[in-house]
């Protein structure tokens, strides 16, 4: 069969008129064609149910997690449980060897018994030999005492001595130097005056010695009159060197002042050691005729009670020491599984260091930290989606929002809270599991929503661009009041739009 050509194609000139005006339509039609603007994406104002979750990882952890330790250190003796073992409470589950809690437990009964004996002996009194070596005590508290007076005799007359030496150097330098008054001459004037006075104080107080003996008081004078020379030597040699008389005082004299000072300040050293020597003596003979005399009379009634509470304290110390005995075991508190066991046998073991773990599976719950721009929005009670990375992707659990830890926790420079969660009959769930938990902070069914790029903000306020014309895409600004931030990029929106307007989600700036 022969297919017939129309007779105007069989010219050449109207193949090709025919060709030019396909390809000019062809050009025509994408040149004229109506323009997509790509550079705005629009969307349509829906209800939906709407959820605001928050995401976290935890680990599943034992309500029952119990590390336990020995009380004391020792040798491993005995082992009674394995990994896996279930336990009762107060089950015995580890021993030590007892042969160091039982030597402190003998000693603990000796002082025990030496307070008793104590007592017994402060009760029945005092023997004749204790009565005797303590007035022995006191004989030689006395003798080493009055020595230590004699010994100061000595050092008292050096003391005037010295005194005297440095009234007369400072007499010398006044004369000799200071006749003027001027702004130096008041200090060495009243200064000289003082070594004098303090001189006169020393020799009365000397001469009274052969009268009444060396005192406590005359050595208290004469030690305060060196010291007030001493003082007054120092404020006349400093007065050498003032502008006016540093270069009149001879070297020589300023050399005998200080002399003086170094005499009288050994003088004053002398009288100081022998003057805490005599306190110490004083006191140990104090101190001897107190026991002495606290020996011969009835014991008091305190001496009694710090006996009793002595014997309390050394009884206490026994309890302590059974305690360690009675305690170098290890016993489960509680009942539930052993899951580790950190000690062997004849091993040292180390006091409060981990021995054995007791943990409750049974007794199952989420651990996991949420960062502060999230906790805000969590509350006991909140429902949890869980999946456990040991069972896959695919198995979901149910829990519910135990607490929220109010103390933060800073984890790689993030303020984290801890929240806990339920775990309510999941078969094959171990502690230590790795727990991803999808918590419920808010729903809504129903709600206004559109995408939260729709929304724009200016002045503190929130608008929706609404199209007018679909064609051209024009569009007006509509205020709207927003709610809830919801999963998905969607944002509730509580008054402004109506379902099934069309708005701009999206336009290129």
């Amino acid at each position: 069969m022969k297919i017939k050509i129309p007779k105007f194609l069989k010219r050449k000139r109207n193949i090709w008129i025919i060709a030019i005006l396909i390809i000019v339509i062809i050009i025509g039609y994408f040149i004229f064609k109506p323009k997509v603007n790509t550079s705005i994406q629009t969307g349509v104002v829906t209800k939906q149910n709407l959820q605001q979750t928050v995401l976290s990882t935890g680990q599943v952890v034992s309500g029952t997690d119990l590390t336990l330790s020995f009380q004391g250190s020792g040798v491993v003796r005995s082992i009674s449980v394995k990994e896996g073992d279930k336990v009762n409470q107060g089950q015995v589950l580890a021993s030590l060897s007892q042969s160091s809690a039982l030597a402190t437990l003998t000693s603990a009964q000796g002082s025990l018994a030496q307070a008793q004996a104590n007592y017994n002996k402060l009760i029945n009194g005092a023997s004749q030999n204790d009565i005797q070596a303590l007035q022995d005590a006191v004989n030689s508290a006395k003798v080493n005492a009055t020595s230590a007076y004699n010994n100061t005799l000595s050092a008292l007359n050096n003391g005037y001595t010295a005194i005297f030496n440095a009234e007369a150097t400072a007499k010398i330098i006044q004369d000799t130097y200071f006749r003027s008054a001027d702004s130096s001459w008041g200090p060495v004037y009243e200064n000289k005056t003082n070594i004098i006075n303090k001189l006169a104080i020393a020799k009365d107080n000397i001469n009274q010695i052969s009268a009444v003996g060396i005192t406590d008081l005359i050595i208290s004078n004469v030690s305060n009159s060196l010291a007030s020379v001493l003082a007054s030597l120092q404020i006349i040699r400093d007065q050498t060197n003032t502008d006016t008389y540093i270069s009149s005082v001879s070297v020589a004299d300023k050399a005998a002042l200080d002399s003086q000072k170094s005499a009288v300040s050994s003088a004053l050293s002398s009288v100081n050691t022998l003057q805490g020597s005599i306190a110490s003596y004083n006191a140990s003979l104090q101190t001897a005729m107190h026991n002495l005399a606290a020996k011969q009379s009835a014991p008091r009634q305190e001496d009694i009670d710090l006996a009793k509470a002595q014997m309390l304290s050394a009884q206490g110390q026994f309890d302590s020491a059974q305690a360690v005995v009675n305690n170098s075991i290890v016993v489960a508190p509680a009942s539930g599984i052993i899951t580790e066991v950190d000690i062997k046998v004849g091993e040292q073991a180390t006091a409060t260091a981990k021995a054995i773990v007791l943990q409750d599976i049974n007794n199952l719950h989420a651990e996991a930290n949420v960062s502060e721009a999230n906790i805000a929005s969590l509350q006991v009670g909140q429902s949890i989606d869980y999946t456990f990375d040991a069972l896959g992707p695919d198995k979901h659990f149910s829990g519910k929002m135990l607490s929220i830890n109010p103390a933060s926790t800073v984890i790689s420079g993030v303020v984290n809270y801890e929240v806990k969660g339920s775990i309510e009959n999941i078969p094959d769930i171990k502690p230590g599991m790795t727990a991803n938990m999808t918590i419920l902070a808010a729903e809504k069914d129903n709600a206004l929503a559109v995408s939260s790029t729709a929304v724009i903000n200016k002045n503190n306020k929130s608008y929706v661009r609404v199209v007018d014309d679909p064609q051209k895409l024009t569009y007006h600004e509509v205020e709207v009041q927003t709610g809830l931030q919801a999963d998905g990029g969607l944002i509730e929106i509580l008054s402004g739009l109506s379902e099934g307007q069309k708005i701009i989600t999206y336009m290129k700036q």
